[in-house]
């Protein structure tokens, strides 16, 4: 589905990414794991035209995506969810989700599927974004994602500060994009969180990915937490 492969990317005269190739498949969840300024956030801004790459190629079914302009890249069946959740804090609930209906095109139906798997927002349709609790707004930016009827959504950090209840929210309603075949890339620094959710985990170090192994690899060798991530 998704490919990446072999790209630098740089900010200026910083470079970032060096080299770094990484797939997705179709209702597969890749977790990208790694210390603080590894490039995680950067793979993902890459993938969306926010961050040029200078080297080396981005597709999505074999077709092209580091050629677009970044504003078209959505168009593409991509959907975003950054770190920070980056609401229109003063719009309502509705009217955040109603941004992710028209990007899409898509209607009443997907507006209601999305809200059934956020029940607490379908009682707060009405109310500005930024009266939310930063569970209910990390919910709010993953169901305005969800509305664009995403075939691979981007994750970045949604668990960050979040209560055990929310998180356990997040990860089902990540369980049921795979079910519905939607592949997913997470950025996410929670290590139990990972092993409870992932398909395979991408190591990024130095804008490099030296390692790519399954969850179930992971579980049984936590030496490579350790090595990666510098903790036990």
């Amino acid at each position: 589905m998704l490919a990446i492969n072999n790209i630098d990317v740089a900010y200026g005269n910083v470079q970032v990414l060096f080299g770094l190739s990484l797939h997705v498949k179709r209702g597969e969840l890749l977790c990208l794991l790694g210390r603080n300024g590894a490039g995680k956030t950067t793979t993902l801004k890459s993938i969306m035209g926010l961050v040029p790459v200078r080297n080396g190629s981005i597709s999505l079914d074999d077709s092209a995506l580091n050629t677009l302009a970044p504003h078209k890249i959505p168009g593409t069946g991509i959907a975003y969810v950054p770190q920070g959740r980056r609401l229109f804090s003063e719009l309502s609930v509705k009217q955040n989700m109603d941004i992710g209906l028209m990007a899409s095109g898509a209607g009443t139906e997907t507006f209601e599927s999305v809200l059934d798997m956020f029940p607490r927002l379908r009682e707060r349709l009405r109310q500005r974004a930024e009266t939310l609790s930063g569970g209910e707004q990390q919910m709010l930016a993953m169901a305005r994602a969800l509305c664009m009827k995403p075939q691979l959504i981007l994750l970045d950090e949604p668990t960050e500060g979040l209560q055990p209840s929310m998180i356990s929210l997040i990860r089902d309603v990540v369980e049921q994009l795979k079910a519905q075949n939607v592949a997913v890339i997470l950025v996410e620094q929670n290590v139990e969180t990972v092993l409870n959710m992932a398909d395979r985990v991408a190591f990024i170090e130095h804008g490099r990915n030296p390692e790519t192994v399954s969850g179930q690899e992971l579980q049984a060798n936590p030496e490579l937490v350790r090595r990666y991530l510098g903790v036990e």
